[in-house]
């Protein structure tokens, strides 16, 4: 039984010269088929993928233009009827060394600007915030250094500009009038002004003639 068996076996047909060469060269053609066309098939969706974010970048890019030129607009508007504006005075109590003010403009009982001045030994530096229905929309702040401690004589002057759109900071331009990127100081920023905003809003309407900066 095994001889037969092994006989069998022995007379197993024999692949014909050459056709299993053939046949692996036909196998490996297909596969390069399958995985040239599994390629064109990612390729082709990375490019729509990377068509489509670069689409929302420039939608996104024009929207936040459009909001920086609409906040630029209600600014001049603002300090236009600034004169007509009835204002709110209140001192200001630990946010700097030697003390500060603050004026807030309103419209009515809206409040649509305020400026704060703080005083220090080597400088000083004010700030503006507007307001649009309530909304913080835009910070201007200038640092003065003076030439020493106490002397009043500004030898050094820089201007920074935030622009926040639905309490988010959509754009910051530094002393230099560079943008600068989005980062953990952009969220500082960001979070500061709004805190700071927020502070001055409500100690504008409290009867209290101060507002305390926070502990």
């Amino acid at each position: 039984m095994i001889h037969e068996i092994t006989r069998n076996l022995t007379n197993e047909p024999k692949p014909i010269p050459g056709c299993q060469t053939e046949l692996s060269g036909l196998v490996r053609h297909g596969y390069f088929i399958l995985v040239t066309t599994h390629l064109k098939r990612v390729l082709a969706v990375l490019v729509a993928s990377l068509v489509s974010s670069t689409g929302w970048v420039g939608t996104s890019r024009a929207q936040t233009t459009d909001a920086i030129q609409s906040i630029r607009k209600q600014y001049a508007a603002i300090n236009q009827r600034v004169a007509r504006y009835r204002k709110v005075r209140k001192e200001l109590s630990g946010f700097s060394a030697e003390g500060g003010r603050l004026i807030a403009y309103l419209d009515g009982t809206t409040i649509v600007k305020i400026t704060a001045s703080y005083y220090g030994e080597t400088g000083k530096a004010d700030e503006e915030y507007y307001y649009q229905d309530g909304k913080l929309i835009f910070v201007y702040r200038k640092e003065s250094t003076y030439s020493r401690p106490m002397s009043g004589k500004v030898i050094r002057i820089s201007e920074n500009r935030f622009y926040f759109q639905n309490d988010q900071l959509i754009k910051w331009l530094d002393e230099n009038g560079k943008e600068v990127s989005a980062g953990p100081e952009f969220k500082n920023e960001q979070d500061e002004s709004l805190a700071t905003s927020n502070k001055f809003l409500i100690g504008v309407r409290s009867k209290n003639p101060t507002i305390e900066a926070p502990e």
